[in-house]
């Protein structure tokens, strides 16, 4: 064997460590690249505009009108917008809450990208919750995520979205009157729903897509980033995302489509 061919061997070898030593490193950092939370509001629906109408006669109101069903005409101009928008960016994940404003706000642009949303259940209307919550607030309901009624959507909808194993029934939550047990309910709605984000999405890298309420979308805010938005902070159709951080944490850097600074 030719003496100079030991040390180009130990060389080659060395060099082949190095390399794989900075693949693996690659692979490392790209497996703890942060996770990126997008929510969107629902487009305008009829129930949105039924005050502008309260001073008109019932037999003068369009169809839409009260019904939270139905889009009014400039939900529908929303909806066309918003699947514009959506159709220059890439998501991982899409997840609805099961009301049909919010499946129909997203339908079109699931077809578009022939992309298949889940539907979870925690992402249904709440009132909002500010940053200030009562210190004796009730635990949540036993039985909130223990539902009994099955969520439905239409036949021509199936193709588009599914349920997941845990979230095939409607949350049963308490009337609205009882408004400590409703207020503690609706934060643990937030909760799951920021915990479901962390335990199948944190530090991949992903960039998921949830398709919710106004109210319910600020209270999530607040429990996932610690950001405080006001009640009304999350327009029809539009955007608000949070980062996250080295740490675990999130932070709001988008609201209503523009950067988030505070």
């Amino acid at each position: 064997m030719n003496k100079k061919t030991k040390p180009m061997r130990k060389s080659f070898v060395r060099h082949a460590l190095v390399v794989a030593v900075f693949l693996l490193a690659g692979f490392g950092a790209q497996a703890e690249e942060p996770l990126k939370v997008y929510y969107v509001r629902h487009a305008q629906g009829g129930h949105n505009v039924a005050l502008e109408w309260k001073g008109i006669p019932k037999d003068q109101w369009p169809p839409y009108v009260g019904n939270p069903d139905a889009f009014t005409p400039l939900g529908e101009a929303q909806v066309a917008e918003l699947t514009k928008k959506l159709d220059g960016m890439k998501f991982d994940f899409v997840a609805s809450s099961p009301t049909w404003r919010t499946r129909n706000t997203i339908l079109p642009y699931l077809r578009l990208k022939n992309l298949k949303a889940e539907i979870w259940p925690e992402l249904m209307e709440t009132p909002f919750v500010g940053p200030s919550v009562p210190a004796d607030l009730p635990a949540p309901t036993a039985a909130l995520f223990e539902g009994t009624v099955p969520l439905k959507i239409s036949d021509s909808e199936k193709e588009f979205f599914d349920f997941r194993a845990d979230g095939r029934n409607e949350i049963q939550m308490v009337p609205e009157s009882n408004a400590a047990q409703y207020t503690s309910d609706s934060i643990a709605l937030a909760e799951k729903t920021a915990q479901m984000v962390r335990t199948r999405f944190g530090k991949s890298g992903k960039t998921i897509l949830l398709v919710g309420h106004g109210l319910a979308g600020t209270t999530l805010i607040r429990v996932l980033t610690g950001s405080t938005v006001p009640q009304h902070g999350l327009s029809n159709t539009k955007l608000w995302m949070a980062e996250e951080q080295p740490d675990g944490s999130f932070k709001l850097k988008m609201m209503n489509n523009v950067p988030y600074e505070k």
